[in-house]
């Protein structure tokens, strides 16, 4: 702030009114914990009616403690709802003063029973605030950053705007140390960027480029269009849009919170009822009923997929990853084999010429120039490096005339002498019906070692072959452990021979291979994978691969995060395939460790609840099982941090 600014006090902002409300209701758990504690305490006095009044009383101050406290404090919608989570409290308190109006022979435990309830509350909602305070911090400063203003463009002018008044359609300039408010496209300019909130790394954009909100300009300057705004943007979707929240609406969140809102009357139905047939009388039958609702309303229940959901997601966006829906998270996390489009993904899609074999009387020269010839007026990286190994020899592309370039396949045209030329796989030649049977063994040769293999043949014969090499891209060996470490099976489709695709599986440890595909066919290799009882996750470039993605159950799109063409499961900042893979393998961990968590805080209390209602345990042991097993989920939650 300015100086004449600086002793200026304003009202207090929404955020310090929330931390405000926060103090008050740590202050009233406080007291509500004291007071239940107090209870317990005072069990050792003995069960006289004085020690009763004075065990009751601090029961019914701590409830009223705790209702306040729902009443004045913040309420989080990933949190029980208020009904179910103080049910348990609040009728246990009523059963004790019943019990103790009539001096049933049972008050102590009933006041014991209440007071547990609200010790075992209290400190659930404590614990599950404070594993959760480091996310929801994370989450606000994401916001923050990604709401700073920016630069409308309108006519001439340029105009401060703030990011939620951004619309789509609408331009805007990012100057250097700036903050791109929204997703855009950009439409002029050139700048080194750090492509989103939190990167490591720094890269150049240009024209044509997609870049994400939070990404920040270092050098340069970029004028762009929106594409996504507000709500929309892909690092907002799933962290603070109520609509769209995965801690709210993954079907495993959903499953738990609804598990501890609709669970717990039916849990309390049926001790009821065991207790009924018991010949228990009413108040009995009451205090069974509560302490099988405490053991299941716990706030861990619907809490603890909740954390590791959070954290998956803001992991996952640390990487440049952002699952476009809650049930696209769910999905990747159900995963069970993961197909990669093998060029730009696992292979660096530039190859290079390293052998040029001919066959009979050409010299290799003479090859060159006719396979060049044939890729002159084509874009693919094969032909560039047809193209660039012509270059550095010194040799003049063939003068051919009307090229047909079929994907998949090759090239067919006519050669400056007027010869028919055929430049392609084996089943172009096979369909060209060219024999290959001359050099089948050193074309098989080359492939063994992992080597793409053009055929060429001029006026109907083989004349020669071009053997072309793909590096692995940095980070595709680790890709691939990256699947397999969660027990996800990669798949590796590609449309070269089955060798070539068989060295490359022996390099990365890719045991299923799918080779000879086209670029039309490989959805249906997908869909084939998927009638097999596979869920399969595609990991390819759009708009190179998207057959292939659109087939899939879950597509991860490489260098699409931000981009508005396509609404693909997965999106990426970057592209690089590892985080491809970490994207799926973030997914399974959290699925794996959220219903763990969900056993592990479950379970003992259930457990409990079973041996109170065959009279083996007294009934305040209910909601003690499932503290301790919320303590050992979150226990588990902090040591996977």
């Amino acid at each position: 702030p300015s100086e004449a600014h600086a002793g200026k006090v304003g009202p207090p902002s929404f955020a310090q009114a929330q931390d405000g409300l926060t103090d008050i209701g740590a202050l009233l758990l406080a007291l509500t914990l004291f007071g239940a504690c107090l209870s317990i305490v005072l069990a050792l006095a003995g069960s006289s009616g004085a020690v009763q009044n004075a065990r009751l009383l601090l029961v019914v101050a701590a409830a009223g403690t705790l209702l306040a406290e729902y009443i004045a404090g913040p309420r989080e919608p990933t949190e029980l709802h208020p009904v179910a989570l103080l049910a348990a409290p609040v009728c246990s308190t009523l059963v004790a003063i019943a019990e103790r109006v009539v001096r049933h022979p049972h008050t102590s435990g009933g006041i014991t029973l209440a007071a547990v309830v609200m010790t075992t509350t209290t400190v659930g909602v404590w614990l599950t605030r404070r594993a959760r305070r480091a996310l929801d911090a994370e989450r606000e400063a994401l916001s923050l950053e990604l709401n700073q203003p920016g630069h409308r463009i309108v006519g001439e002018t340029v105009t401060e705007a703030r990011a939620e008044d951004l619309r789509p359609g609408e331009e805007i300039v990012v100057e250097s140390g700036e903050v791109c408010p929204a997703d855009v496209t950009v439409t002029a300019g050139s700048a080194r960027v750090v492509p989103w909130r939190g990167a490591r790394m720094s890269i150049a954009r240009g024209e044509g480029d997609v870049l994400v909100a939070g990404a920040r300009v270092l050098e340069g300057r970029l004028r762009a269009v929106v594409g996504w705004a507000g709500l929309d943007r892909a690092w907002m979707r799933l962290t603070q849009d109520i609509h769209r929240r995965a801690d709210l609406w993954t079907p495993l969140v959903r499953w738990s919170k609804i598990s501890g809102e609709r669970g717990a009357p039916v849990a309390a139905g049926l001790a009821a009822l065991t207790a009924f047939a018991a010949d228990y009388d009413f108040l009995t039958i009451c205090t069974w009923a509560v302490a099988a609702q405490a053991a299941v309303a716990a706030p861990a229940v619907a809490q603890i997929g909740v954390l590791h959901v959070n954290r998956a997601v803001l992991d996952a966006l640390r990487r440049g990853i952002a699952f476009r829906t809650a049930d696209a998270l769910d999905r990747a996390g159900r995963v069970s084999s993961t197909a990669f489009c093998a060029r730009g993904t696992l292979l660096l899609g530039e190859p290079e010429v390293t052998n040029i074999e001919p066959i009979g009387p050409q010299e290799p020269t003479a090859v060159l120039a006719l396979v060049a010839g044939a890729h002159s007026g084509v874009t693919r990286p094969a032909a560039t490096a047809v193209l660039r190994a012509a270059r550095a020899r010194g040799v003049l592309p063939d003068a051919v005339r009307s090229p047909n370039v079929e994907p998949g396949f090759g090239v067919t045209a006519v050669a400056s002498n007027g010869q028919p030329l055929i430049v392609g796989s084996r089943a172009l030649m096979l369909r060209e019906k060219v024999s290959i049977a001359v050099a089948e063994a050193r074309i098989t040769e080359l492939e063994a070692m992992g080597r793409t293999v053009l055929l060429v043949a001029l006026g109907g014969r083989l004349i020669g072959a071009v053997g072309m090499q793909d590096g692995l891209r940095p980070g595709a060996r680790a890709a691939v452990q990256h699947l397999l470490d969660v027990g996800v099976e990669p798949v590796l489709l590609s449309g070269d021979a089955r060798e070539t695709c068989e060295a490359l599986g022996r390099a990365l440890g890719i045991e299923h291979i799918r080779p000879e595909l086209l670029p039309g066919e490989r959805g249906q290799e997908v869909r084939r994978l998927m009638d097999g009882g596979a869920i399969v996750a595609v990991v390819g470039h759009s708009p190179a691969d998207d057959a292939a993605l659109a087939a899939g159950d879950v597509s991860v799109a490489l260098s699409t995060a931000g981009s508005s063409v396509a609404d693909w499961g997965v999106q990426l900042a970057s592209d690089d395939v590892r985080d491809a893979a970490l994207g799926i393998r973030l997914a399974h961990s959290c699925r794996r460790e959220a219903w763990l968590g969900l056993t592990l805080t479950l379970v003992p209390g259930i457990g409990a609840a079973l041996a109170v209602a065959f009279g083996l345990v007294p009934p305040a042991l209910a909601p003690i099982g499932t503290l301790g097993g919320s303590l050992l989920a979150l226990l588990r939650f902090r040591g996977h941090a």
